[in-house]
């Protein structure tokens, strides 16, 4: 494996420290010894201590990012090369291989929490989905995406960039190409807790489905048996569909995307689900709740799983205001003895913070019961802060 060149690095004593302790970016501000003329990315770091003057840590560079050295390894010493990255595929698998027995869709590797910063790894049956979101990973990916057909036992893989990648000539696969056997169709089918899904794997968002809300969804099922289920931002129908798996009385979906109704329904009918008990709504979430409301209209199981409000740290304050305003809404819609599920994918927002706006929400908590708390599952692992983005809260309206 050629590598572009290699790059003795010395960080400020606040950025060692923080890279010691597990954290993976270095931000460009932190580098106080460094290359003197611009680098290509992918550039092996090695990043010497401040005293001991020997290495602690490797990582790649980016030097068209903010976060110029993503970590990859924290050690003294490290070949970089076939077998390292072998290596940390397989630790990969072996974390996920428990998962496996019950679910055919999941999250193979999830960035840097798995020492891959840069990438993300999604597995449909036999379909996986690689997307890129930096360019330091372009000097590898004809050793890497072999490695990854190989330990994760797939048929072909579709390489998907971000959007900031779109238009990068350096990188010597297209948006939506697919290497391997070729596709018969432009959905495949994977399994969750006996549900059956259809993902766009080519041109679907993100990696073409939502893997990590699983274990809600699951939830959902194992608590649905003859209960009205609400799903509010039900995109192609995930909770719901498990609702009717699990005997659901009837399931009312709503979702602003009238094409994410419509993969809804073949959701629905892939699982030979009766659709005579589906209600489906295409509209604003606010708009149509709020009609809810009006129409005294109630729900044994209410689940609100919004996009996310704040994607950076100015629209913290606005984001805790709308994840109130939906808290108070559900909280309206839920009857009584009756679930209300509330979840968030802000990373910027903590759960301490979250479980706050329901409390302004619902003008206290003494007619709620926190059932549950739940943050990612097994396949999406994390291991520093910023990964920690997905949280749920499901609670239970205590009769009055």
């Amino acid at each position: 494996m050629q590598i572009p060149g290699t790059l003795a690095i010395k960080l400020a004593k606040a950025a060692e420290t923080a890279v010691k302790k597990g954290h993976p970016w270095v931000f460009e501000q932190s580098i106080e010894k460094g290359p003197a003329d611009a680098q290509p990315p992918g550039s092996l770091c090695v990043l010497f201590g401040q005293r001991s003057n020997k290495p602690f840590a490797f990582g790649l560079w980016d030097p068209a990012e903010v976060v110029r050295i993503k970590i990859i390894d924290r050690s003294r010493g490290l070949n970089f090369n076939e077998e390292f990255l072998s290596a940390q595929l397989e630790k990969a698998f072996i974390l996920r291989k428990p998962l496996l027995e019950r679910v055919t869709g999941y999250r193979a590797v999830h960035g840097e929490n798995d020492g891959f910063p840069g990438i993300v790894l999604d597995v449909y049956d036999k379909t996986g989905v690689f997307k890129i979101y930096s360019e330091i990973w372009t000097p590898y990916l004809g050793i890497l995406l072999p490695l990854i057909s190989k330990i994760f036992h797939l048929d072909r893989l579709v390489f998907r960039r971000s959007r900031k990648l779109m238009d990068n000539r350096q990188i010597p696969y297209r948006e939506g190409e697919v290497i391997g056997k070729a596709l018969l169709d432009e959905k495949v089918q994977f399994e969750e807790y006996g549900v059956s899904f259809l993902a766009n794997p080519v041109s679907g968002h993100k990696t073409g489905f939502f893997l990590d809300q699983r274990p809600n969804r699951y939830w959902v099922q194992q608590h649905a048996r003859n209960k009205v289920v609400l799903d509010v931002f039900s995109y192609v129908g995930g909770f719901g569909i498990h609702a009717l798996k699990g005997g659901a009385a009837s399931l009312t979906s709503l979702d602003i995307s009238a094409q994410a109704m419509e993969v809804a329904r073949e959701n629905i009918l892939l699982n030979n689900l009766d659709s005579e008990k589906w209600n489906p709504i295409v509209g604003d979430a606010f708009t149509e709740m709020s009609r809810l409301i009006q129409e005294k209209s109630t729900f044994d199981v209410v689940i609100l799983d919004p996009p996310s409000f704040a994607k950076q740290a100015s629209e913290v304050p606005a984001a805790l205001r709308q994840y109130e305003r939906l808290a108070q809404m559900g909280a309206a819609l839920t009857a009584k003895n009756g679930y209300l599920i509330l979840s968030s994918c802000s990373s910027r927002i903590s759960m301490e913070e979250f479980k706050k706006a329901h409390r302004k929400a619902f003008g206290g908590i003494e007619k709620w019961q926190i059932v549950k708390e739940v943050y990612h599952d097994v396949d999406h692992p994390v291991t520093f802060p910023e990964a920690q983005y997905l949280k749920t809260v499901i609670y239970r309206k205590r009769r009055e």
